[in-house]
């Protein structure tokens, strides 16, 4: 298996190298070349994941690094779909996005030796959780790499040091719109795997809400993007305000999809 996911890992570098070496050349379109590399990568480490997801009779096993895995999948999924179906800002995202991408399935090849044994997740309501909560996490990753290009764009407007990476950008507008776009898709996912979560503790334990800190790290997301997309409907919410909210709610989704697994499996017990 490790073998299909180096190949993934190796075709994910070379669209990674082939935007950005493409970009810095100040080519404004894509090649759609790129487009087949990542599709390549994705087919290479999908299949076994999916091959080992039927031989075990739909039942998903989570830890760190599986989770990893699972997300840089998603991300590449989203950025197949993106790329032909939002044009140029969403083929843009791949200047960091690709390189995200090789770096969370490296990061999972390496914890993947030292990972305890995932935990088994089966039952529609836990597995559709946790579909809803990749796609988020995948929507909200890109919406974070848009409001960094977003921040050095108004920062190079600002400062007047306008270069070969200013250039590369579309207009703020742009930027801002699909920005959003990211972020109330990925807000709508978010919100119903939540829904689905506390379903799912209803079922096993009768209570909608069971305290832990990956659900009060989701929780606190939640309320970061809520406020985010109601100052934006009500205010008109742009520029730094909209970059802080976003990178705030991303770093906390950060903390309740992963740093809470590493915490757990690789602090607490080694202790």
């Amino acid at each position: 298996m490790e073998l299909h996911f180096w190949s993934a890992t190796g075709m994910y570098a070379m669209a990674s190298a082939w935007v950005i070496f493409h970009q810095l050349r100040g080519h404004r379109s894509e090649t759609v070349a790129v487009w087949w590399l990542v599709l390549a990568g994705w087919v290479m480490q999908g299949v076994p994941m999916i091959r080992e997801l039927i031989g075990s009779g739909g039942q998903v096993g989570m830890n760190l690094a599986l989770s990893l895995e699972w997300s840089s999948w998603v991300m590449g999924l989203l950025y197949l779909a993106g790329w032909r179906l939002l044009g140029r800002e969403a083929r843009l995202a791949g200047v960091l996005l690709l390189p995200l991408m090789v770096l969370t399935l490296g990061g999972a090849l390496f914890l993947s030796t030292a990972a305890p044994e995932a935990r088994g997740v089966t039952g529609p309501l836990l597995i559709g959780h946790l579909v809803l909560s990749l796609l988020a996490y995948g929507l909200f990753t890109i919406a974070a790499i848009f409001a960094l290009m977003d921040a050095f764009q108004e920062h190079a407007l600002k400062s007047k040091h306008l270069g070969a990476l200013f250039e590369m950008l579309p207009p703020l507008n742009a930027l801002e719109s699909t920005l959003f776009l990211m972020v109330r898709m990925g807000f709508l996912l978010l919100t119903t795997s939540m829904v689905t979560g506390a379903l799912h503790a209803h079922e096993q334990k009768g209570v909608y809400f069971v305290f832990s800190h990956k659900v009060v790290f989701t929780w606190a997301t939640w309320l970061v993007f809520g406020v985010l997309l109601v100052g934006r409907h009500y205010q008109g919410w742009r520029g730094r305000r909209a970059v802080r909210f976003t990178l705030w709610g991303y770093g906390l989704l950060v903390l309740a999809f992963l740093g809470v697994k590493f915490v757990k499996e690789f602090i607490i017990l080694n202790h």
